[in-house]
Formats: C-alpha cells, sequence, structure tokens
C-alpha cells in the first residue's frame, strides 16, 4: 500500500506539500497541486480520512437540512441533492440529509433550502451557537450566511416577456402558496415584465395556489370563472402539470387556446402534451456551487460574504402561440 512519502518522492515535493494538496488545496500553486494529484493517481493513494478529520478536529459531514413539507421525488429536491453530492464527494466530504432541524448531530456546517423568512433566522441563531456555518439557497440579508440562488425575477421576466413578445396582454400568472423568497421574486418578475411593456398590474389575474397538481387545477377553475386570460404563466412546472388537464378537461386547447408556459425545467415540462415551453433553473449548479462555498468558508477562504445569483434560461416547447 502506497503512503504519503511514496507520493512526495514521485512527485518530487515534500510530504508537507503533498499534506497540503491534500488538506487545504487553496494555498498550494496549480502546476504543483496538479503533479501530487498525478502522483496520488499513479499510486493509487487514498487519503486516510478518519485521521485527516482527527488532525482537524473536524467530522467530515456536512448537514444537508430539506425541509419535511418538501418532497424528495420532486425533480428540485433531486437535482439539488445530486448537486450537492458532486460538490460534497469530489472534495472527499459526506452528508447527513435531515428533514428535521432540530435534530442534533455532528457535523461541520449546514447546507439549506426550502426555509421560510421566519425559520431562516431561526436556524442561523441555531447554527451559531454551534460555531457552525451556513450556505443558504435562497437570499437574505443576514451577514453570517453565505448565500447562492437562482435569478428568479429574472427569470419570471423572462417567461412574460415571451408570452408578451407573443402578442398576449391578458396574461395571468399562478404563484404557489407559500411564504418564501421564490414566489415573492417570480412574482416581482412578472410585474416588471408588464410594467416593461406598459401593461396594468391586475390583482386578479394572480391566483395562489399549492405547489402541485391538484393546486393547478384549482387554480384554472378558479381563473376560468372570470375573464379568460390568453396566456398564462405558472410559478412551478408541477402546477402547470395540473393547469393542462384542467383546460384539457375544460375543453380548451393548449397553445390555441390558452398558451401557457411554467418554471422549473427539470423534466417535468417533458410530461406536458404539448412539451411545455419554461424556464429552466440549474439545480445541479447551484447546488454544486452550495457545497464548494460551504467548504471554502471551513477553510477560512475567503474572508467576505459570498453571496452569488446564477441565472436561469428559456426552454422552448410547443405550448406558446402567437395571437
Amino acid at each position: 500500500m502506497s503512503t504519503l512519502k511514496d507520493v512526495a518522492v514521485l512527485a518530487n515535493v515534500s510530504p508537507i506539500t503533498v499534506s497540503r494538496v491534500i488538506n487545504t488545496p487553496d494555498l498550494v500553486k496549480p502546476g504543483t497541486r496538479l503533479k501530487v494529484q498525478k502522483a496520488m493517481d499513479q499510486l493509487q493513494y487514498s487519503p486516510n480520512i478518519p485521521a485527516k478529520n482527527l488532525v482537524t478536529k473536524r467530522s467530515g459531514i456536512i448537514n444537508v437540512y430539506i425541509p419535511e413539507n418538501m418532497d424528495l421525488s420532486n425533480p428540485f429536491s433531486m437535482h439539488f441533492i445530486a448537486g450537492v453530492s458532486q460538490g460534497l464527494g469530489e472534495n472527499m466530504y459526506s452528508f447527513l440529509l435531515l428533514r428535521d432541524r432540530k435534530i442534533e448531530t455532528a457535523c461541520d456546517g449546514y447546507i439549506v433550502t426550502g426555509l421560510e423568512h421566519r425559520e431562516i433566522y431561526e436556524f442561523d441563531d441555531f447554527a451559531r451557537k454551534r460555531n457552525r456555518p451556513i450556505v443558504l439557497f435562497g437570499h437574505t440579508d443576514i451577514e453570517a450566511i453565505d448565500c447562492i440562488d437562482i435569478d428568479n425575477v429574472a427569470g419570471a421576466f423572462m417567461a412574460t416577456e415571451y408570452l408578451i413578445r407573443n402578442g398576449h396582454r391578458k396574461i395571468a400568472m399562478i404563484n404557489v402558496n407559500e411564504n418564501r423568497d421564490y414566489v415573492t421574486d417570480r412574482l416581482n418578475g412578472y410585474r416588471k415584465a408588464l410594467d416593461a411593456y406598459d401593461i396594468p398590474f391586475r390583482k386578479k389575474r394572480v391566483i395562489y395556489a399549492e405547489n402541485n397538481i391538484h393546486g393547478g387545477i384549482k387554480a384554472v377553475e378558479q381563473l376560468l370563472e372570470s375573464d379568460r386570460p390568453t396566456a398564462i404563466f405558472c410559478a412551478t412546472d408541477t402546477m402547470a402539470i395540473g393547469v393542462s388537464r384542467a383546460l384539457s378537461d375544460a375543453g380548451l386547447k393548449i397553445p390555441e387556446d390558452i398558451s401557457l408556459i411554467g418554471y422549473d425545467g427539470l423534466g417535468h415540462q417533458l410530461l406536458i402534451t404539448p412539451h411545455l415551453t419554461t424556464i429552466r433553473q440549474p439545480v445541479i449548479q447551484a447546488g454544486r456551487l452550495m457545497a464548494e462555498t460551504l467548504l471554502q468558508r471551513l477553510q477560512g477562504n475567503p474572508a467576505d460574504r459570498i453571496v452569488r445569483m446564477i441565472c436561469p434560461e428559456l426552454l422552448e416547447g410547443d405550448s406558446v402561440a402567437a395571437i
């Protein structure tokens, strides 16, 4: 079995340099890192992770918190976990998936998603008492929390503008009935696009519903009772599936009678016929970036707070028609 000293000899560096590549790679020049990594690969050397954690006084575990009210079979949850797993696994870190944040476990920090406004402050207090850093999927004004988020304002603007450019002015929005940042952000993006094209915002055209298929169905029933829109923007693709079913049951065709656009682009858009035009949010990229950000924070680098917004993209399907 190869040792750390064997790697040092083959790479023509000191054992301390090999140790730094394993424990604090950011402190080693890229060329030296690459040379050491090649030697490790050639010798099939695996670092002693328990020994490393003993020296650094760390557990080698990150707690990933996804609240119980978020379905783990939901495409968002699966993509999120996949991204976090990639980012942590490549740095030889394990993670424990938490559904109840009151459960006490040994860990080095937290990756968190799905929190309501009040819960963010509670989680911050919980982590501070344990001197552990947090990376939040979302945004907050708490200076101690690093934030990675999708630019939901830009994404909702993009969706609404796409409908407007196809001639629609009577555009309804079905939003999620939750007190979370992305809900407010997507409403703001919708309103911003209407304002940009001098289209009056009408409160009755915004319906709040549960983030599931049934929620989409009930929202459409409510919309069709009043002044029928020519297009509907759904804040999630899951609700858009319900909207598609309800419109079909009402004898209306997509996009001939009503155009439909969603938000997520994580696979559910393909479950609708015709395929749904949607806004794709790169959740795997976000999860991976959150993992990398937390590991940087554990290494004490960088000193400044990290806030990153990732831009979504439009995926064109066949559910929007020009009028």
